[in-house]
């Protein structure tokens, strides 16, 4: 079993980017949501599951962002 070691920060109150204007990658949690920074498990900070409408159906992402951007939107 592998054990999830990103940094967990329930912020259902930050305003996030629309996924939409998203790449790929920040999408997937793999950059930064705000800046596009890569991101390492051991520095990513989860920003919780999020709904967003993709073609009429409701899907989850979970976005996650750097540390230096949490620190300037906490």
């Amino acid at each position: 079993m592998s054990a999830d070691t990103s940094q967990r920060t329930d912020a259902p109150g930050l305003s996030l980017p629309s996924p939409m204007t998203l790449s790929d990658v920040q999408q997937r949690g793999v950059n930064c949501v705000f800046c596009g920074a890569p991101l390492s498990n051991t520095a990513a900070y989860d920003l919780g599951p999020r709904q967003v409408d993709a073609h009429g159906s409701l899907v989850l992402w979970f976005p996650r962002c750097c540390p230096t951007c949490r620190r300037g939107r906490s």
